[in-house]
């Protein structure tokens, strides 16, 4: 984890939006490209926010990666993956980014029960006693014409499985 933070450090100090962003609190100015500078500061040219370190948007899917798939073995649920980032991290849409990779990520999908709400009781099979009670219908359609005959209606009796075929 120590190593992504350093990564993070270096890749702050070389971000054009956090240069950008350094820029516009000299001048004093309140917002820059939608981001709130109001608890922002720099520090040995590292852009920090609410005393957290501002991630560049090229390593936050490493960071997050990082923290959901490495760092538990279970692959944690959305708000403790943000709670645990939260606390050392900031960067814009942070939610929204870390549900994305939670609902992308194959283990999670796989290992979460699905939860619908159309679940019903099973129905069981009637039970057929003579043939030709219970039939189904298909047709054959688009075929060569053969004696003025290019469909084939196909009926077949569900408890034998005998077919019949009829030219059309």
């Amino acid at each position: 984890m120590i190593f992504i933070q350093n990564q993070i450090i270096v890749e702050n100090q070389m971000n054009q939006l956090c240069f950008d962003i350094w820029i516009v609190m000299k001048q004093n100015r309140k917002t820059c490209q939608d981001i709130d500078l109001d608890n922002c500061k720099v520090l040995d040219e590292v852009l920090w926010k609410d005393d957290r370190i501002w991630v560049s948007q090229s390593m936050i899917i490493q960071l997050i990666r990082e923290v959901h798939d490495f760092l538990i073995s279970d692959y944690s649920d959305m708000n403790w993956t943000l709670n645990l980032l939260r606390q050392s991290y900031c960067w814009l849409k942070m939610r929204m980014m870390i549900k994305r990779y939670i609902q992308n990520c194959y283990v999670c999908r796989r290992s979460k029960a699905l939860r619908d709400w159309i679940n019903e009781l099973l129905k069981s099979l009637l039970i057929l006693e003579q043939q030709w009670q219970n039939i189904s219908l298909n047709f054959i359609i688009d075929l060569l014409e053969s004696d003025k005959n290019n469909v084939i209606l196909t009926v077949i009796d569900q408890l034998s499985k005998k077919q019949h075929y009829i030219l059309c």
